[in-house]
């Protein structure tokens, strides 16, 4: 996928992978530079889209702890969006994200 803003290189699979899902789609995302959590941020207009994707991050299907979503808003109480975050930082978040996203790609190819 061709994203239009300068995107860290980290993020690039899971984004991809995440934006596979029919009505998901990302919005921002930071690979947290080896000091702060990974997130990617996403959208839907319907949240029964929602459980296929999020089946990806509880460790009871991907063996990976310490991935939440968060549901946010803002001060101006914009519409809902959706935050993934790694507990993990570095290395070890994107070699998670990595393995999160092969498991997103590989399940929707079947």
């Amino acid at each position: 996928m061709i994203y239009k803003e300068n995107m860290d290189n980290e993020c690039i699979p899971l984004c991809d992978a995440i934006n596979k899902f029919k009505g998901i789609t990302t919005t921002e995302s930071c690979c947290g530079h080896g000091n702060r959590p990974f997130n990617i941020w996403f959208k839907t207009k319907r949240l029964s889209r929602l459980p296929k994707l999020l089946f990806y991050f509880d460790s009871c299907h991907s063996g990976i702890a310490g991935w939440d979503v968060i549901v946010t808003t803002d001060c101006s109480i914009a519409p809902v969006s959706f935050r993934v975050q790694s507990k993990s930082m570095g290395e070890r978040a994107y070699k998670q994200a990595n393995k999160i996203a092969e498991l997103m790609i590989k399940a929707l190819e079947e």
